[in-house]
């Protein structure tokens, strides 16, 4: 008796998945929170300058600094305002005096202590 190659192929295929035990899947969720870190513009209402950033998504707790940062030429930026905060999910505005007189070039900085951090775009403010 002649047996079809073709059968005995799926009958061997169906027989070796018989035989091991398999473990299902287990994927994520589709909406598991993705921990980040955020930093918006700097904004000016009169002579107060707010930097706004924190962290979203995250299950684990951290300590969050939003930092006003001026940025110079010939040397470092210079940070005006700043402001700590533990948890896991943080928001948080700093304020910093706009009283140069002058025209300054600001960006918000987050920094966590889990070592990430963000920038935003700068901001130039005239007369500040």
């Amino acid at each position: 008796m002649r047996h079809s190659p073709v059968l005995l192929s799926a009958a061997l295929t169906l027989a070796a998945f018989a035989a091991v035990p398999t473990a299902p899947a287990i994927a994520a969720p589709a909406n598991a929170p993705v921990c980040a870190l955020f930093a918006y513009q700097p904004t000016r209402e009169g002579n107060i300058l707010t930097a706004s950033g924190g962290r979203t998504g995250c299950l684990n707790t951290a300590t969050v600094t939003v930092r006003v940062v001026v940025e110079q030429k010939d040397a470092a930026p210079k940070v005006i305002g700043e402001l700590a905060q533990s948890g896991t999910e943080i928001k948080l505005h700093t304020k910093a005096p706009c009283n140069t007189g002058g025209t300054i070039k600001v960006h918000t900085e987050t920094i966590s202590s889990t070592g990430a951090t963000a920038q935003s775009p700068s901001t130039t403010f005239e007369k500040c």
